[in-house]
């Protein structure tokens, strides 16, 4: 609580409408990718959907929209004050991610997008080893995710690197099924069931997008400890060394 006592209402509401906001982005380029793949020939469809999805998150970086999986490379940096973000963001990215869901059942393509993905989804729920698969794929996703989140800040060159740099990893994800979170909550609208495995694959999903989003960033911390340190020691041996040729 004491957290959002230091923050003012207007920028909570704001975080919970950006948030909101991206939930309904992920949700319209959902939508957009199940119908490329459902009205185009297999590969080529599958090919055009995920280069479409990868409009959500051009959109929700580019006006810094709120996305659970977007915040969670933060998590090393982010203080314990600040993790109710986390819960919030991923509530209110379900809220706008339901909205466009809902939205869609008013309109000419429901029948063809709900069918895809209540099927896409139903497949994996009926694997064998769908736990695993949703932690897994969902890893892979969040490896995939902040490569494209810090694509707007590590690439060498702007403008057209750093687009293909977000575009790209978006992209892979969706043309491989790996599984990101909120946009499973999509396909679990269309597919209007409720079970104990639902709850639990969205859960796993979630714990494998934290744990491969965490992934780089304690790996880059690693690296940056490591580079401090040669640093350091560099500094140590010039300063000593300088004192003993003097000596």
């Amino acid at each position: 609580m004491k957290s959002f006592e230091k923050m003012k209402v207007n920028e909570v509401i704001g975080f919970c409408l950006m948030a909101v906001f991206a939930g309904l982005m992920i949700g319209i380029s959902g939508i957009a990718s199940l119908l490329a793949a459902t009205r185009i020939e297999a590969g080529l469809g599958k090919f055009i959907g995920s280069f479409m999805f990868s409009l959500g998150l051009y959109t929700i970086l580019t006006f810094e929209m709120k996305l659970f999986t977007g915040l969670v490379p933060s998590i090393p940096t982010m203080g314990v004050k600040n993790m109710w973000k986390l819960p919030v963001c991923f509530l209110c990215n379900t809220i706008g991610v339901v909205a466009s869901g809902w939205m869609a059942t008013f309109m000419p393509v429901f029948a063809e997008v709900s069918a895809a993905g209540s099927g896409l989804i139903a497949t994996k729920l009926n694997m064998d080893t769908w736990g695993m698969n949703a932690v897994c794929s969902g890893l892979l996703c969040g490896v995939l995710i902040t490569i494209a989140v810090w694509a707007l800040h590590h690439t060498m060159v702007k403008g057209l690197s750093t687009s293909m740099g977000v575009i790209l990893p978006i992209m892979v994800f969706v043309f491989c099924g790996f599984d990101h979170s909120v946009a499973n909550i999509l396909y679990f609208y269309f597919l209007g069931e409720f079970s104990w495995r639902v709850v639990g694959y969205v859960l796993l999903s979630i714990v494998g997008n934290v744990i491969g989003g965490l992934l780089l960033p304690l790996a880059m911390l690693v690296r940056d400890m490591h580079k401090g340190k040669e640093k350091v020691e560099k500094e140590l041996e010039e300063e000593f060394g300088e004192e003993l040729s003097k000596n």
